[in-house]
This record gives structure tokens, C-alpha cells and sequence, in this order.
């Protein structure tokens, strides 16, 4: 498993979004992976838990928007799920340990887990699979509690914290407080930093960074322009539709 001792890559690889997908390379599946891995790209990538306590890799908590078929990727067995064929594709849905198998350490891989099972219940396969896996890897997520669990259970871990400018969520004023000034990294302590691009330059983003001494990570950076926006503030980026050039 990859810790803290190898993290320089979060500041120098640029990490493809879901892969490298296009019109026939579906997000978040493996020609998409294998794509990004032959350009030596970084993998960002979403996972999900099912009903079998297995890691779905998918962005969105329904599988309507990828295979068409109306479930939570938290009611159905995982051996269901990966019969699912991706946007009318023969690509399926993958697990996590699939991808991990194809990557095999080759290039950096950085996992978001998304919001829905809680940190004690999605924590542990992450982990499980991650020691067993020589490579550089991170995980990220837009919840602080399970970045908390990430520190307080298995510090070693790369963990970074997600976030965006909430100014236009429907929230309680207090919770949009606490989004807007990610007053948790105090607790969790985050090894690295990961903000929308549009909503730079961010003071407090740039507050967190010098206290915490990270890197910092743009999402999604998707043309020239938000490059700039990276190479202005000295970021790393998980991007889409444009290709960064590789360090050297």
C-alpha cells in the first residue's frame, strides 16, 4: 500500500477524470483505464458500495445514467451490477480490485468515494484492498467524515478532502458555513487538497493549503483556459477533453 512517504506524484502527474473516455470509451470503465494507463496518465476514479459490501466503480448512485437500468448500485449484488453493459457499449462495469489489477502500480490512482454508505461500511474493503496493492493510490471524498476515518482508523493512507463553493446549495446557513471555510480539515487533516476550477481563485483554498503545507488539485480542468487557471496557482489537475503534458 501506498502511504504519505510517496505522495510527491499528487503535485506532478495529471490525473485523467473517469479515465480517459470519449464516444466510445464510456466513463469510469476499463477501455477508459486502459487508455489512460497507455498515455501514462494518473486514474481518477468513483466507487460505490453494494448490497454485498463490494466496491462498484460509478460516479452516480443510480445505474439509469450508464447501463439503463433503474436500481441503487446499493440494492443489487455486485455480480448483478457487472453484467451491466456502459452507454450501449461491451464495456461493463468494474470493481475496483479489476481496476487495480489492470493498473498494477504502473500509474498513480486516485479514488473517490462518494457520499452514501458510512465510513465504518465502506472503509474497511478500501482499505483491505489497499494493502495489498504496490502502487501509488489516494483517496478522496466530498465528506469529511470519512476523510476523519481515513486519519483517525489508518493514517497512512493518502486521503485528500473534495470540495467546491456551495453559494448556490439550498443548505442550512450554518452547513453552507462550514463548506465554504472546510473548517473539518482542522480535524481530518488532509494530505492533499481537491477544488473546482471555476470557483478559483478561492481564499480559503489558498488559506488550507499554506496551513496544511499540501498539494493542490483542479477539477475538471476541460480546456486551455482552466489549464492556466492550474499553472497560475501551481496545481496539479484531474482533467477531461484536453491532455496535459506529462512531467518529464
Amino acid at each position: 500500500m501506498h502511504t504519505t512517504a510517496g505522495a510527491d506524484w499528487l503535485a506532478t502527474t495529471p490525473i485523467a477524470h473517469r479515465g480517459l473516455h470519449d464516444d466510445e470509451r464510456p466513463e469510469n470503465s476499463m477501455p477508459a483505464f486502459e487508455a489512460a494507463l497507455k498515455a501514462g496518465y494518473g486514474i481518477e476514479l468513483d466507487i460505490h458500495l453494494s448490497a454485498d459490501d463490494r466496491l462498484v466503480v460509478m460516479h452516480d448512485d443510480d445505474l439509469t445514467r450508464m447501463t439503463g437500468t433503474s436500481a441503487k448500485v446499493a440494492t443489487l449484488d455486485a455480480h448483478d451490477i457487472t453484467r451491466l453493459t456502459l452507454l450501449d457499449t461491451e464495456a461493463t462495469v468494474p470493481l475496483l480490485d479489476d481496476v487495480l489489477d489492470l493498473v498494477d502500480g504502473q500509474v498513480p490512482v486516485l479514488i473517490e468515494i462518494k457520499p452514501g454508505a458510512p465510513a465504518r461500511r465502506i472503509g474497511p474493503p478500501v482499505v483491505q484492498l489497499l494493502r495489498h496493492y504496490r502502487g501509488p493510490v489516494a483517496v478522496q471524498s466530498f465528506d469529511p467524515r470519512i476523510v476523519a476515518w481515513f486519519r483517525r482508523e489508518h493514517p497512512t493512507v493518502l486521503r485528500g478532502q473534495l470540495a467546491t463553493s456551495p453559494t448556490t446549495f439550498p443548505i442550512p446557513r450554518v452547513q453552507k458555513a462550514l463548506l465554504r471555510t472546510i473548517a473539518t480539515n482542522a480535524v481530518t487533516r488532509p494530505h492533499f487538497l481537491a477544488f473546482d476550477v471555476t470557483a478559483m481563485p478561492d481564499a480559503w483554498i489558498s488559506a488550507w493549503r499554506r496551513i496544511l503545507r499540501v498539494p493542490l488539485l483542479l477539477w475538471t480542468v476541460r480546456t486551455p483556459h482552466h489549464h492556466d487557471i492550474a499553472r497560475r496557482h501551481q496545481a496539479n489537475v484531474i482533467f477531461e477533453n484536453v491532455r496535459p503534458p506529462l512531467p518529464a
